[in-house]
């Protein structure tokens, strides 16, 4: 059973629970990460309930004892390197159309997994968050970058206090060091978890600064920094994980942000607008330029 199996499966029975049962089991869904490191006696001393309770809750959503249901949790921490070259070798031995099928399947999934594992009132508070933010840095690191600089481009539309923490030359200190309390850290993170931007969210966490972790497991590294974290899946039956779960959240928080502003960022992205348009950003169509010439005198 994977741990995500298992927390729906705890989720489910909640409510057939006892009062003391349903405090324990509060206490593990709350602290997956305490669960796979700490001893059984030490959890139920921070869930406030005995050892006992704690195995009758393992034995409640179907294990013998409380050392399987444990392992689940324990097994969720361990993140190891993809190995990218077994994966391509799989694909290379056969690629059907049972793969596409599966791969779109995977891909609807993911895009979906945001809508499905965030309530709206926690992306009302995350936004929130953001809203109320002095600055906003916006941190991914390796293939989460892209991710990170999608978000703050986007953003840059419709506000102007935001941060692209990219990193180059090793600064990610250098850049975060003028980050305070008021401001937030919106990091991007998946398996496998890249390290700098983990010592990045330790530190804004050790100053005081909020952290919106944006991530793809309860137990993810950096749920221990986190003052708030939305999640998304990135599963793929490819050799690279995939992405499209949290470019959906992305997307997601950025419509939700965009509708929410006001005024001001009506005035903002209008303003970009005119900005796009006086430097010609984008090519115009050949038929519009053909029927924009004939217009004139």
């Amino acid at each position: 059973m994977h741990l995500r199996e298992l927390t729906i499966a705890i989720e489910t029975a909640f409510p057939s629970l006892g009062l003391e049962l349903q405090r324990a089991a509060t206490w593990v869904l709350n602290h997956p990460r305490e669960v796979g490191l700490m001893s059984m006696r030490k959890q139920a001393e921070s869930a406030g309930v005995t050892a006992n309770t704690m195995i009758r809750l393992a034995q409640s959503v179907g294990f013998e004892s409380y050392i399987p249901f444990r392992k689940v949790f324990q097994d969720g921490l361990t993140h190891e390197a993809p190995h990218y070259t077994e994966r391509v070798k799989k694909l290379q031995v056969g690629m059907d159309r049972e793969f596409d099928d599966e791969l779109l399947r995977t891909h609807v999934s993911n895009v979906q997994s945001p809508t499905l594992s965030n309530s709206p009132d926690a992306i009302a508070q995350a936004v929130h968050r953001m809203s109320q933010a002095r600055r906003i840095f916006f941190l991914g690191a390796r293939s989460c970058f892209a991710i990170s600089y999608h978000f703050s481009y986007a953003y840059s539309m419709i506000a102007d206090n935001g941060v692209l923490v990219h990193g180059l030359g090793g600064t990610y200190p250098d850049q975060l060091d003028s980050a305070g309390p008021e401001d937030l850290l919106v990091c991007i993170t998946q398996n496998p978890y890249g390290r700098q931007a983990l010592e990045a969210a330790k530190l804004c966490s050790q100053e005081g600064v909020s952290v919106l972790a944006l991530t793809d497991s309860k137990i993810a590294p950096i749920q221990a920094y986190a003052s708030q974290s939305l999640l998304f899946d990135a599963g793929t039956p490819s050799y690279f994980h995939s992405m499209v779960g949290s470019l959906a959240l992305v997307e997601r928080l950025l419509a939700k942000l965009a509708a929410t502003g006001g005024e001001p960022m009506l005035r903002r992205i209008e303003a970009f607008e005119q900005r796009l348009g006086a430097s010609s950003a984008y090519l115009s169509h050949p038929q519009a330029k053909a029927k924009s010439s004939k217009k004139s005198p």
